[in-house]
């Protein structure tokens, strides 16, 4: 199909009014919703002060009106009263200071007595419980709405009622995800789901996030899924947060930008949750050989990596540390490194120029010894990483976001789908907006529009078996849902397979 062609097709089924289906499955059939929140409204007032307060002003105004109508003696007597309430309140008020003073000072004793040990047996644990998380109750219906966002830049993509020849860079990610969207949706269709799915392309200045909040055109759908860039996330979130409704961000982390939302997941894993999965699978595999971790310390992210990998005390008490501040020296690797033994290599490097110099100095220095190198999703895009020959002693595992067999049934599926629409092979794009699509399809289908607490139901995800869990902070609260899962790719002298 000419890339003409498919823009033509793309607009055509951007802005048509419906799409015609079976009776039992239509999927772009537009349908009005009512997604109606409950809000509760609290009002806290003190009854008690309340009543004091009115008490002492009509008891202010009667002591106006009818103190010269009371004897000396009287008066006498009401002074004294009086002045015997103030000091009871006022060593009552002391006393309550004091007992503060004294608690305060406890806890500091008690702080300053905790040991080193007791600190690390101890951390900062979670306090709540997924059990603690408060949803609205779920609803099930015989049909849902889904709203899909992402940056398609139609606007540019047709000049003056023409295609243009080239689709710009930028617009790849979000067509590519899109693509996947309409394959997954003609599999649900063949399956009688009955769906209406909304493409929004949020790079138009109509459907941006900032117009899509403030129109409240998400309101009536039961699940929104954005492949959109971070920034736009927060306002996203926190509308899904207010109208109770799933929002699922499809490729892009939140660290730092959102907090309190029980509504928000994140499928893309967090550079900690890379970092804890090469850690699981070193220790699974437990090879006989050295266990080397390749750090940098003068920059910001590889620092925090480095922490994130030595902060697991267990694991650190495995790894042998070498500083790659400079190029290492081969004495140094060979004082740390078994030749006759498969030695383990951990690679939390950046920058791929750099990364490669490392893997060379391997290669070329220690030719008869063999490597398992694990690396983060940064690696995947080293040049010559799937050419044989290049890494001829080494088996190089990079963590992504997911990871799929060529074998699989469903890549299979999508490989012909894509094939026969659109030419060519798909990229890593239109499997996520497949997976993504599918998976969740099946979520809503199977437990409603609130499905937070099923999200052990993964078998039915095409690839990727997501762990999703609730994100704490250090005081245990809830930030966001967050899938800890990632999957490898493994490239063994040139051969490319993926391993979940």
């Amino acid at each position: 199909m000419t890339k003409h062609k498919f823009i033509a097709i793309l607009l055509l089924t951007m802005f048509a009014v419906g799409y015609s289906g079976s009776a039992e499955a239509q999927f772009w059939k537009k349908k009005k919703h009512t997604h109606k929140s409950k809000q509760q409204k609290k009002k806290t007032e003190d009854n008690n002060d309340a009543a004091v307060n009115e008490e002492d002003v009509r008891s202010d105004d009667k002591d106006k009106t009818t103190t010269h109508q009371l004897t000396r003696k009287e008066r006498k007597e009401l002074k004294k009263k009086e002045k015997r309430e103030r000091k009871e309140k006022e060593k009552k008020e002391r006393q309550e200071r004091k007992d503060r003073e004294h608690q305060e000072k406890n806890n500091k004793k008690k702080k300053g007595k905790k040991t080193v040990q007791t600190v690390a047996k101890s951390p900062v644990g979670v306090i709540r419980k997924w059990a603690d998380i408060e949803y609205v109750p779920t609803v099930k219906k015989a049909h849902y709405r889904i709203d899909i966002l992402a940056p398609l830049y139609l606007d540019e993509l047709v000049k003056n009622g023409y295609a243009v020849r080239d689709i710009p860079e930028k617009a790849q990610t979000g067509l590519n995800f899109y693509k996947g969207i309409q394959i997954a949706a003609d599999s649900l269709k063949k399956a009688n789901f009955d769906i209406d799915i909304f493409v929004h392309d949020v790079a138009s200045l109509l459907e941006s996030t900032e117009m899509l909040v403030r129109k409240n055109m998400l309101d009536s759908s039961d699940l929104i899924i954005g492949a959109v860039p971070s920034k736009d996330i927060p306002s996203l979130a926190a509308y899904a947060k207010v109208k109770h409704i799933n929002f699922v961000s499809a490729t892009a982390t939140v660290e730092g930008i959102v907090r309190d939302n029980q509504y928000l997941t994140v499928l893309q894993p967090s550079l900690h949750a890379y970092c804890e999965q090469i850690l699981n699978r070193v220790a699974t595999e437990n090879k006989a050989g050295a266990k080397l971790l390749l750090y940098r310390t003068y920059l910001g992210t590889e620092n925090t990596l480095l922490h994130y990998f030595t902060d697991d005390s267990a694991a650190k008490s495995t790894l042998s540390l070498l500083s790659c501040n400079t190029l290492p020296k081969k004495d140094a690797i060979a004082a740390l490194i078994d030749p006759a033994k498969v030695n383990t290599i951990i690679l939390p490097v950046l920058d791929n120029v750099y990364a490669d110099s490392l893997l060379k100095i391997f290669k070329n220095e220690f030719p008869n010894t063999r490597f398992e190198v694990y690396a983060m999703p940064t690696l995947a895009t080293l040049q010559g990483l799937n050419k044989q020959g290049m890494y001829p002693n080494m088996n190089i595992y990079v963590t992504m976001p997911f990871s799929f067999d060529p074998a699989n049934a469903s890549v299979q599926y999508i490989d012909k789908a894509y094939k026969k629409e659109y030419g060519g092979k798909p990229q890593e794009m239109v499997y996520r907006g497949y997976e993504a699509m599918f998976w969740y399809a099946n979520l809503l289908q199977r437990h409603g529009t609130i499905f937070n607490k099923q999200y052990s139901d993964n078998e039915i995800a095409p690839f990727t078996r997501y762990e999703i869990k609730p994100h704490w902070d250090a005081d245990g609260n809830v930030l966001y849902m967050e899938n800890t899962h990632s999957g490898f790719t493994k490239y063994s002298n040139g051969v490319v397979s993926g391993n979940r």
